[in-house]
């Protein structure tokens, strides 16, 4: 909540008996500034009124009072239309960018609450699928938005490193594996040995009997079995870090489902002694009926744990080590129900902090592919999206009188993996996490439209205006001359990042920050499209080199949050 919003907010607050900060979640930018600056609809007040929306904006309106900021209430329909006075507000809002700097929109208001971002995850053993990558975008962005926000934030990656596929792929790897081709490809080689395993295993019936083997000796701790097992999962995650590191993410812990094997005797036996756990036609189980779930499988009748075993000793260990004040499982939609049965399960066994535990789900990705085809894995998807930015790049130098030129090709390639990473991580995360993503080359890589090279461009045009000024940019302006339309909606724009950080931390949401970004960058543009900032007289030039300052901090510490790298040149 920023001085304006607060101020209107207390209003609104006064005059409905509304809780301020209820009051200010309704507080919208009209889409035409000629309505105002702010809005309040009053559609919500009707039924506690008990008059027509319409007639309680009148009603409001009637009593207002200019003040410091806040200049006119104008009632238009069933909406509150205000205006700020635009001195006072573009010189608080431009001196607080200039004086903060890269701190701007942080706060301090998490400090010593720890939260915990579970996201990635992918299986060892298996190259990087495309299916893990929406987790990892947003998984990176949300632990980007909380730290922002002063959360000492602990980013996990739940490996998928136990169960009954290990033994798959080790029998798979004695049958027709190569120790050469192992060092030389490690997840292609372990990948086509698994595949290979599930194609010969149709003829073969009892290759399915010797991975059930292989697997009961990797849980008693047969050397061979952990030998195999400890060397994929080490050449697997050494593969993955090199993934990480080429998109800009990075874990404080690899600790996977393994790392809780020997949690669990444990844990099933204080599950028996509680109660909570009653055996079911050989299995053990813990009922969920009363509670519309189905019931919580915890062990089979052979024994052996399962996924939601695993991740129950995980969350008392996570809990137990850092008292954490949420964790969030950023996982996929098709996992909802294992959430509902963790959760559940947890208050069964008294945890109330499993109120502090979150599920954010996500959609699929739609229509990504590649000139191969349908893509399976992941670093097809980063090396067709780099090609690409870099052909888009070139093309788009000529047009533009050759500018590319001037880069070194080493530059150019760097800008290159930018923009092609950051076209992929704006498509997904400027869609609400919940639905699917579409997904289009063509459309992605454009420096038109919603787009995330549209955004880095935007970065890179405050960049040139700075160097062209190559003056000191100073908060000491004249805001008066600021008074243009264009002009206030970037300051109002600029003055929300605080307010925006705060709201897609709480919804758990980066599209907040995505189409906020996207927001300001079509605003800059419409901007200078509209009016110059150079060479005009000193006064004027001054003001507007600053608001130009004010827009570029917080286009990139949006690209930050959003795990987009940000560029000076492109």
């Amino acid at each position: 909540m920023n001085e304006v919003t607060r101020a209107i907010a207390e209003f609104i607050a006064g005059e409905t008996g509304q809780p301020v900060e209820e009051a200010e979640k309704g507080i919208e930018i009209p889409r035409d500034p000629q309505w105002g600056d702010y809005a309040f609809p009053c559609f919500t007040l009707a039924k506690v009124k008990r008059k027509a929306p319409h007639l309680i904006a009148q009603e409001i309106a009637r009593k207002f009072q200019p003040g410091k900021l806040l200049s006119e209430c104008i009632p238009e329909s069933a909406y509150l239309n205000f205006r700020i006075r635009r001195e006072a507000w573009a010189e608080i809002i431009l001196r607080k960018v200039f004086s903060e700097g890269e701190d701007y929109g942080r706060s301090a208001e998490g400090k010593g609450k720890t939260v915990l971002v579970e996201f990635s995850s992918p299986n060892i053993a298996k190259p990087f699928h495309v299916g893990h990558l929406r987790s990892t975008i947003i998984g990176h962005s949300l632990g980007e938005i909380f730290e922002r926000l002063g959360y000492p934030v602990v980013r996990l990656n739940h490996l998928g490193d136990w169960g009954k596929q290990f033994g798959e792929v080790i029998t798979g790897f004695k049958h027709w594996g190569s120790p050469d081709e192992l060092e030389a490809q490690p997840l292609k080689h372990l990948f086509e040995v698994y595949s290979r395993f599930h194609a010969e295993s149709e003829a073969q019936p009892s290759l399915h009997e010797e991975a059930r083997s292989w697997f009961k000796k990797l849980e008693e701790g047969d050397s061979e079995a952990r030998r195999l097992w400890g060397r994929f999962r080490e050449i697997s995650i050494g593969e993955f870090k090199r993934l990480y590191r080429f998109l800009g993410v990075s874990f404080d812990s690899y600790d996977g489902e393994s790392f809780y094997q020997d949690r669990l005797a444990e844990l099933v036996e204080r599950l028996r002694e509680s109660g909570l756990l009653v055996e079911s036609q050989g299995a053990w189980i813990i009922p969920l009926e009363a509670y519309e779930l189905p019931p919580a499988l915890i062990l089979k009748k052979d024994e052996a744990t399962l996924y939601l075993t695993r991740d129950i000793a995980a969350a008392e260990y996570r809990f137990q080590r850092w008292n954490f004040e949420k964790l969030i499982y950023v996982v996929g939609a098709p996992q909802k129900l294992h959430f509902q049965q963790l959760f559940k399960v947890l208050e069964l066994m008294g945890y109330d902090w499993n109120r502090r535990m979150v599920h954010v789900d996500f959609g699929h990705i739609l229509g990504m592919s590649t000139r191969r085809g349908e893509v399976v894995f992941l670093q097809d998807v980063i090396d067709e999206a780099v090609a690409r930015a870099e052909r888009v790049i070139e093309e788009r130098g000529e047009d533009k009188e050759a500018r590319i030129g001037k880069i070194p090709e080493g530059e150019r390639k760097t800008i290159a993996r930018a923009v092609g990473l950051g076209a992929i991580i704006f498509n997904d995360l400027r869609t609400r996490r919940s639905k699917d993503v579409e997904f289009d080359w063509d459309r992605i890589l454009g420096f038109e439209g919603a787009t995330g090279p549209y955004c880095q461009n935007a970065h890179v045009r405050c960049c040139g205006i700075m160097r062209k000024f190559g003056g000191t940019v100073t908060e000491e302006a004249d805001f008066s001359v600021l008074s243009s339309d264009e002009e206030f909606d970037l300051i109002k724009r600029v003055g929300e990042l605080p307010g925006v950080t705060r709201r897609a931390a709480e919804e758990h949401e980066p599209s907040v920050i995505a189409n906020y970004m996207l927001d300001l960058a079509m605003a800059l543009n419409v901007f200078l499209a509209r009016h110059r900032v150079l060479g005009e007289e000193p006064r004027m030039t001054r003001a507007r080199v600053l608001l130009i300052h004010g827009v570029k901090v917080v286009l990139a510490a949006c690209l930050r949050m959003l795990g987009m790298e940000v560029l000076e040149r492109m």
